[in-house]
């Protein structure tokens, strides 16, 4: 009985004991708050918090960094959209008066930093200070956010068909405003709505033992029918849109700076939007995956469309599959 009276005893004191030395942990909440920041309302096109613009507005970032207990030598503006990985941009601190307090405009759009370039939807900013070792010592547990509102329209993977020209049923025209395909049988009714229609022909290093195709798009307003199977002279009205040549390795283009209708413009109009028609020789350089055309609607809309892949279905029939991102 007394070794169990023991036994208990000790027990009691170590949880006394090594209860007593139970250390809190940091609290990341509360840990950095010898730095703040305030974000000013100097201009209307401030950003204080929350801010919704249209495509084209100006937004200035205007901010107060305070350090109580140590120098701040540079600042990071991090750049965050969606489930993206942030972007990160270290700038600064140039002047020894402004260690402990430092004011700064940031105005988007802005060259010095591409990631920050305002884009539909939400995009976040935050503004970090770091001390003479570059080391992380405050944000203020702060942030701003500007939503853009909606710019442009989206389609992605839309199947346009190479013509059959037996059957004339695949959809080989498409209209660019609503991602929509119509067959030769259907397309004289909706011509209004048809901005192109694509076809095929042998590529110019194509041969007899290794045949290759290109494949290429024409507008119905085309002076010359590329292909005569499909007579559209008697299509009535004729969409105008007017088109680039196919411009290679376009993929990072469409996905990361095609990211508003102001950069879907800036990106066309690089181009020469001049063609009825695409007019290429080489498999390669035409509606091949990873290029695009840029084109311009007749109501003065910009676009790209993109070509994903060039293939065929189950049943062996060509297809080009497309995306598309076109100014509302």
């Amino acid at each position: 009985m007394k070794t169990k009276y023991i036994h208990k005893l000790f027990i009691v004191l170590c949880v006394v004991v090594f209860g007593s030395c139970k250390k809190e942990s940091a609290n990341i909440f509360n840990m950095f708050e010898d730095v703040t920041i305030t974000f000013n309302n100097s201009d209307p096109r401030c950003v204080t918090d929350y801010k919704v613009i249209n495509d084209k507005d100006e937004v200035w970032i205007d901010f107060t960094l305070n350090s109580a207990k140590e120098d701040m030598f540079s600042y990071i503006f991090e750049v965050s959209a969606g489930t993206a990985q942030a972007t990160r941009y270290t700038v600064a601190i140039t002047d020894p008066a402004q260690r402990r307090n430092f004011s700064s405009i940031i105005k988007l759009p802005n060259s010095a930093f591409p990631a920050a370039a305002l884009r539909d939807g939400k995009q976040s900013y935050r503004i970090c200070a770091l001390n003479e070792k570059g080391v992380f010592i405050g944000d203020g547990y702060k942030k701003v956010t500007v939503e853009v509102n909606p710019s442009f329209m989206i389609y992605a993977n839309r199947d346009i068909y190479l013509p059959d020209t037996v059957g004339k049923s695949l959809p080989s025209f498409f209209s660019l405003n609503d991602a929509t395909g119509f067959s030769y049988n259907n397309a004289a009714t909706n011509a209004g709505k048809i901005d192109l229609g694509i076809y095929r022909k042998p590529g110019s290093n194509s041969t007899t033992q290794t045949p290759t195709w290109v494949v290429n798009l024409y507008s119905p307003s085309v002076a010359t029918n590329p292909l005569t199977v499909y007579d559209i002279s008697s299509f009535s009205p004729k969409r105008t849109t007017k088109f680039s040549q196919p411009v290679t390795g376009q993929a990072n283009a469409f996905l990361t700076t095609a990211i508003s209708g102001s950069s879907i413009e800036t990106l066309a109009k690089a181009r020469a939007i001049t063609f009825n028609e695409t007019t290429q020789t080489l498999p390669a350089n035409g509606l091949a995956a990873g290029n695009a055309v840029y084109f311009l609607t007749p109501e003065g809309k910009y676009g790209m469309l993109y070509i994903n892949a060039n293939t065929s279905d189950l049943q062996k029939r060509p297809f080009i599959n497309v995306s598309i991102k076109v100014q509302r």
